[in-house]
């Protein structure tokens, strides 16, 4: 018999098997983290400022007033999703042609706004609401 028989062989650590894909995955998850957050983050940022401006709050207020359109989308009209479109301010005037995704307690659709910011009050030309059910557009007449 030899000296060897009885000695137990240690068995490499799992890190010291697998550091070689480990190292890079976990480096690039890390990056990969971080660029999601970023961007998650701005996104979040830019849709959040477009959604509390004053002129954008103001249209969903008059589209809560219109008969016409809680009938189709029901009561408590807000916004409901991304923008598209501009908004453009500075100081006192400015302008906006944005798309809106809209909802209410009976359906969804998509709001059109277009004003002018002229001395710090914002002048409707159209709001307009397409209901996704239906496809129909509603137009409010100017009242605002």
């Amino acid at each position: 018999m030899t000296d060897f028989d009885n000695e137990l062989v240690k068995s490499k650590s799992w890190f010291s098997r697998n550091w070689k894909w480990a190292v890079p995955l976990g480096c690039l998850s890390t990056i990969g983290l971080f660029f999601v957050l970023l961007f998650g983050g701005i996104f979040f940022g830019v849709t959040k400022m477009m959604g509390s401006n004053d002129g954008t709050t103001q249209a969903i207020s008059i589209i809560n007033q219109d008969p016409n359109i809680k009938s189709k989308l029901g009561d408590n009209i807000e916004t409901d999703g991304m923008f598209s479109g501009n908004i453009s301010t500075s100081n006192d005037t400015g302008e906006m042609n944005i798309s809106v995704p809209v909802k209410g307690s009976k359906g969804t659709g998509k709001a059109i706004i277009v004003a002018e910011k002229e001395f710090d009050k914002w002048n409707y030309e159209k709001i307009a609401v397409q209901i996704d059910e239906t496809g129909e557009v509603i137009q409010i007449q100017k009242q605002y």
